[in-house]
């Protein structure tokens, strides 16, 4: 009898772009995949916003560590550099070794031939740093790693527990392999709100939420943040207690609340659009707009139908819905990029 999924995730990279982690928290992931970083501390390009994002809204993590190691010391030093990465946001979470096909590659160029005995000692390695450091060791692999490369006996016996993390893309794993995953990657051309493409998708049957605690973290100011709690207070728009935000450039609870009070959209007139929303916020947007987009649109507080065009730019780039209006997810996007 197969095995029951407890919940499903994607695992998620540079390549995948500008992703929106709300949406993905709202169609039911639970965790979600993030490679922190390759080789020697290379930090994946898109993992500083991808962890605040999953870290401000509640998102366990699966952080990875994208090997180019071809000796255990160098595995050991990656170990060190996803640790360094994890410990920003979380105190304890999962961390996966992954060696693939590219790692392998990488190795020959540089005169090494990965043997199996090489790329067990050097999962042993890298997990054995994991795991001292207080995170939970995970293996990345597929059927012809456990073949040909990793002697699953050896790391066990010398990890005590290492969790396996497993590449197959097929509709349904055979009986005989069913038991072997505690996440199982079942497909790279996943569907997903919230990410634009194909994107990896996993099946999660081992539940790390026990062993995943968030670090307490010193918010710091945001000036895009501070500028927009600015805006908001000369506009007007009040907190649940109906006071003014607190200038300090930190995304809490009472500047939550007022962004989801906004929504900037210009007015439908016959054919056309014409100057809708205005104000001080509307200003900010167009502001942000220009720097993200590298546009120099008027920036006069008036949405109409060069903002209207310049927000449906901005949110095909951001890989947010492209509806041309301003709530709540397109302005804590621009936030952060």
């Amino acid at each position: 009898m197969s095995k029951a999924a407890l919940y499903e995730g994607p695992d998620l990279s540079y390549h995948n772009g500008i992703v929106d982690i709300k949406r993905i928290r709202d169609a039911g992931c639970k965790r979600v995949g993030l490679r922190a970083g390759y080789g020697k501390n290379n930090v994946d390009q898109k993992y500083i916003s991808n962890a605040l994002s999953c870290y401000n809204l509640g998102v366990d993590v699966l952080l990875y560590w994208f090997s180019y190691a071809y000796n255990t010391d160098m595995a050991r030093m990656e170990a060190d550099y996803a640790v360094a990465q994890a410990a920003k946001y979380w105190k304890s979470c999962p961390i996966a070794f992954d060696l693939e096909y590219d790692s392998v590659n990488y190795a020959r160029k540089n005169g090494v031939d990965i043997t199996r005995a090489l790329a067990t000692d050097m999962a042993i390695a890298f997990l054995q740093r994991v795991k001292v450091a207080g995170y939970i060791p995970v293996i990345y692999t597929n059927r012809d790693y456990l073949l040909n490369y990793f002697n699953m006996d050896k790391i066990a016996a010398e990890l005590g527990e290492v969790y396996v993390w497993y590449a197959r893309y097929i509709s349904a794993l055979p009986e005989a392999e069913e038991v072997l995953p505690d996440i199982w990657q079942y497909t790279s051309t996943g569907q997903l709100s919230g990410v634009t493409g194909n994107v990896d998708m996993n099946r999660f049957y081992t539940d790390f939420s026990g062993n995943t605690v968030k670090v307490d973290r010193e918010d710091k100011c945001n000036l895009n943040i501070k500028s927009f709690q600015a805006a908001a207070n000369a506009d007007g728009i009040r907190d649940m207690n109906g006071d003014k935000l607190e200038e300090d450039g930190i995304d809490g609870v009472k500047t939550q609340y007022v962004r989801q009070q906004i929504e900037l959209k210009a007015k439908k007139c016959a054919e056309k659009y014409v100057v809708g929303s205005s104000g001080q916020v509307v200003k900010w947007w167009q502001m942000r707009c220009n720097e993200i987009l590298g546009h120099d649109q008027v920036v006069d507080g008036l949405y109409g139908q060069i903002s209207r065009m310049e927000t449906l730019s901005l949110q095909r780039k951001l890989g947010l819905k492209v509806d041309g209006i301003v709530g709540h997810n397109s302005i804590q996007s621009v936030f952060y990029n």
